[in-house]
């Protein structure tokens, strides 16, 4: 039978409502438009099971119309996807349109969703269908990650001229199996057909997208007191987990010697924190905990310049005057070389609108209350210090090493989206990170309810020799390069030498210093010597790190680096020598797969993660996607559960506290991450799975850790 056949003949007789089969409107005549690449397909019991076979390729399944397609009468494309075996596979759902066929990355013009299937476990990956925008549609749009026509300003995909779809294992290297379900087009358009002669202004205002409706959508502003009233009597009703003590830890655990300050300890196959009264601890958390996002600098709001139009706003020497301010240019987008531009911060205006004049100290005060009903432990990153500083819940902090937009102390032929890396072999450096937790951050030395340091945010490692490449391309004034020559000076001693094993032409040591182009690192002597110098680097970056912590706190804990989903295994080593917790941002289906170089046994703080659903009121954006507000409520339960079974891990920090501004933050970034959004709303799905996990956490960790004995 054919792959066409095999699929028509596996899909279940009824399709959910409000979804309609691809195959449907998919109507090729024969010969059939689907095949299998590099694998073997069986039908069974509604679902196509694809036997993936090793390689460097895809193993999976591909289908090509005979004609592109228009597939806009739809949100997105769905498909649920199984693992039958017991290790976990990387699984990708890629559309592409007329124009990207070829395209390996995600980018020009395909979209594409990816994740790993934890073994026995499934996933339904989701692929927004946007129309392709006009030029003149994408000039009047700036700033925004996602829009009403799909994520970004041209959308991943041109749903209008869809060309093919592909299910697949990226480069396998092992046989396994996969089984996939229905390709499913979902949901009403993104356009809502709202005419662009109407679109403007799009964000009401009270910061929400003027142009839907959804459940619990504020219709005016005279509703948020009775949403104040509400929630309180329900938060009274729904008291902190009854198995806590008063720092959040597990006051029916094993008692441990109480420190009067959090540390990390290894039970068994387990590792834990320590809250300061010696009761195990799991950090279950949320990032940016208050209204303003706090990056090493401040960002606030909303901005406005250039993008007028798209706002409902009030007068500006009115009541709302105090909502209305500025900001420092930008570390990334459209606002990055725009020092002082205008923002407005919506949720602020919703906050006194719904708190009253006093809306600073009563919503610290509520902001408390939801985190001990909701069960949640931890003020993570970037949190609003008027919170956290009541000292009712333990709390990270964050130093950054150099304060973002400024290049001193940084490699200067490095980047990264929040900034270049910092160069430790500048003197200034270890001076400048003491100097900032003192001041920035004094209230946090030396207070028991403080988790922990986080020094940097997301830099951008590269592979093994990436940092050595960076600052060989770097000025002759990069402190870090003069290291690095003395170091192969003292290596190869004759300049000929070097050049014999590079295949380089430096006539001296000097040229190389002041030489930019990045050394040929397709040579074996070249590569293994970026890789020695770049440790060597990377090492001496931690170490300071550590010692300025230790120095400013000795009793608290260096929490890392907030790596970006991973890092390079030099990286992660050298981390593991210093850091008393490894902290990785890391957005996935679940931690089943998460793993530390071999040999390496350290304790390891998820900084962040989320997912987005975006079936009220934002747009079709975020890095892990879900169809439904259920969706992301049972997949938030699964993460965190696959954390508190994983003997690394010691917590995970939600992304983020409050959704980000319809209108885009400072970066563009518009996701709906919040487990509140811009009206100070709860989402109820999302908020039942914090609690359930919560209430089951240390029993679910401690069975985990006897289970694994």
């Amino acid at each position: 039978m054919s792959a066409l056949g095999l699929l028509l003949a596996a899909l279940p007789g009824v399709v959910m409502m409000g979804e309609v089969s691809l195959l449907q409107v998919w109507d090729d005549p024969l010969p059939p438009t689907a095949r299998a690449v590099d694998a073997e397909l069986t039908a069974a019991d509604g679902w196509l099971r694809v036997q993936v076979l090793p390689g460097p390729g895809r193993s999976g399944l591909r289908w090509e119309p005979v004609a592109p397609r228009d597939l806009t009468a739809h949100r997105e494309l769905r498909v649920v996807v199984r693992n039958p075996g017991g290790t976990p596979v990387r699984v990708v759902l890629r559309v592409d349109d007329h124009g990207s066929v070829k395209v390996p990355s995600t980018q020009h013009g395909h979209g594409l969703a990816a994740a790993t299937v934890p073994g026995g476990g499934q996933h339904e990956l989701v692929v927004p269908l946007g129309s392709d925008l006009s030029a003149a549609r994408r000039a009047a749009l700036r700033s925004l990650t996602g829009t009403p026509w799909g994520p970004g300003l041209r959308p991943l995909v041109n749903g209008s001229a869809v060309v093919a779809v592909a299910v697949f294992v990226p480069t396998p290297a092992a046989a396994t199996t996969i089984e996939v379900g229905p390709l499913c087009l979902a949901g009403p358009p993104w356009t809502d057909d709202v005419p662009w002669q109407r679109f403007f202004p799009f964000v009401d205002e009270l910061g929400q997208y003027a142009h839907r409706d959804w459940p619990g959508k504020v219709r005016a502003a005279a509703e948020l007191g009775s949403r104040r009233e509400a929630e309180a009597a329900e938060l009274g009703a729904q008291p902190r987990p009854a198995d806590w003590d008063s720092w959040g830890g597990w006051a029916a655990g094993p008692q441990l010697p109480a420190t009067g300050y959090f540390g990390v300890v290894k039970r068994g196959s387990h590792w834990w924190w320590v809250d300061p009264a010696g009761r195990l601890f799991w950090s279950h958390g949320a990032v940016r905990v208050g209204t303003r996002v706090r990056v090493g600098t401040e960002y606030r709001g909303t901005p406005l310049d250039d993008r007028g139009a798209y706002f409902t706003l009030p007068p500006r020497d009115g009541e709302y005057a105090p909502f209305f301010g500025t900001e420092p240019r930008a570390s990334r987008g459209y606002y990055v070389d725009r020092e002082g531009h205008q923002v407005y911060d919506y949720l602020e205006a919703n906050l006194y609108r719904k708190y009253g004049p006093a809306w600073r100290t009563a919503y610290a005060e509520r902001n408390q209350q939801r985190l001990a009903s909701w069960g949640l432990n931890t003020i993570a990153n970037s949190s609003d210090p008027a919170i956290y500083g009541l000292r009712r819940t333990p709390y990270t902090a964050v130093v950054y090493s150099v304060p973002l937009g400024r290049e001193e102390f940084r490699i200067a032929a490095s980047s990264g989206d929040w900034g270049k890396l910092p160069d430790p072999y500048d003197p200034g450096l270890r001076a400048l990170v003491e100097r900032t937790l003192h001041h920035e951050l004094a209230a946090a030395l030396g207070d028991p309810w403080c988790l922990g340091f986080f020094v940097d945010n997301e830099l951008h490692w590269g592979d093994a020799t990436h940092v050595a490449a960076c600052i060989f391309a770097s000025p002759a004034t990069q402190p870090a390069k003069a290291v690095l020559v003395g170091l192969l000076q003292q290596q190869y001693v004759a300049i000929t030498a070097l050049n014999a094993a590079w295949g380089a032409d430096y006539p001296d040591w000097a040229a190389l210093r002041t030489a930019t182009a990045r050394p040929d690192s397709g040579r074996a002597a070249v590569r293994a010597d970026l890789a020695r110098l770049s440790a060597g680097v990377i090492d001496e970056y931690f170490r300071i790190c550590r010692d300025a912590v230790k120095a400013a706190a000795p009793q608290q804990l260096y929490l890392g680096c907030r790596f970006a989903g991973g890092g390079n295994e030099t990286v992660l080593r050298a981390a593991g020598r210093y850091c008393d917790v490894i902290s990785i941002n890391r957005y996935s289906v679940t931690l089943d797969d998460l793993t530390l170089p071999p040999g390496l046994d350290r304790p390891v703080v998820i900084g962040e993660f989320h997912f987005c659903a975006p079936d009220r009121g934002l747009f079709p954006v975020g890095l892990q996607r879900v169809p439904t507000q259920q969706a992301r409520a049972a997949a938030y339960q699964r993460y965190v559960e696959s954390g508190l079974r994983h003997p690394l891990v010691i917590g995970t920090h939600w992304f983020q506290y409050y959704d980000q501004p319809t209108g885009g933050r400072f970066d563009g970034e518009n996701y709906q991450t919040g487990l509140l959004d811009t009206c100070d709303t709860p989402y109820p799905e999302t908020i039942a799975a914090v609690r359930a996990v919560a209430r089951a956490m240390y029993p679910l960790r401690a069975a985990a850790a006897a289970g694994a004995r």
